[in-house]
């Protein structure tokens, strides 16, 4: 069976351009095997729909250079619950990732912290071989997450310099949700302190290693030889 390199999860729709667009493109770049999944339309955002939010991720994708995966689980309303967890299991025993990334465990959105209890454990359960769940166990050898808008001292720092521009315009494919249109409802992300927001990390993230841009990245204690291992492919 084919394993996958990386796979980025997120809640919704443009949640891992948000965070680790660059790491994704690297990938892409370097030959890797790459993948994101969104575990829900996003439908119930203040803007855009399902449809124009489907339409902007293909298209994110497609800039990234990686596979996209939205599952249909309800927007805002999705469970750490058994036939939840049995959906990610079968999406992560399907995709067989040798790295997973995951939301910000405490990021001020809930579905985000959610999101990363439901895939942290539908990951580690993907792993047992007597659990009931379509396809053959499969368990990723590191699990790392990203951090929220306020984050403290990331365990990795990534350089991702040399795809900046290629990650922006992924990250911009979705209009609906980071373009300051004064026709649309306001929201926070909307407003161009969010973008601001996005750059400003990346830029301090990128001071620490002496680079210009740059992703961090959290994870477990002592860091996982297949996150190290992955990383150093980039």
């Amino acid at each position: 069976m084919n394993t996958l390199d990386l796979l980025v999860v997120g809640a919704h729709p443009d949640d891992g351009e948000v965070h680790v667009g660059g790491i994704l493109a690297l990938a892409a770049r370097k030959g890797l095997s790459a993948a994101i999944l969104d575990l829900t339309a996003g439908e119930l955002g203040t803007r855009g729909d399902a449809a124009t939010r489907h339409a902007e991720a293909t298209e994110a994708a497609r800039i990234l250079g990686v596979r996209r995966i939205i599952l249909d689980l309800p927007d805002a309303r999705f469970e750490e619950s058994e036939p939840h967890r049995i959906q990610v299991m079968t999406m992560i025993r399907s995709l067989r990732p040798s790295v997973l990334i995951l939301p910000d465990p405490e990021d001020r959105h809930p579905d985000h912290r959610r999101a990363f209890r439901l895939v942290r454990e539908a990951a580690y359960y993907s792993g047992l071989r007597n659990y009931p769940c379509p396809g053959e166990p499969w368990r990723p050898a590191a699990v790392a997450w990203v951090g929220g808008e306020n984050p403290g001292r990331p365990d990795l720092v990534v350089d991702v310099s040399a795809v900046w521009e290629q990650r922006m315009a992924a990250f911009d494919a979705f209009g609906s949700q980071f373009t300051a249109d004064p026709s649309g409802p306001p929201t926070r992300i909307s407003d161009p302190a969010f973008r601001r927001g996005v750059e400003g990390r990346a830029m301090h993230w990128g001071s620490l290693i002496r680079a210009t841009w740059a992703e961090a990245l959290w994870t477990e204690s002592p860091v996982p030889q297949a996150l190290t291992q992955l990383l150093a492919r980039l």
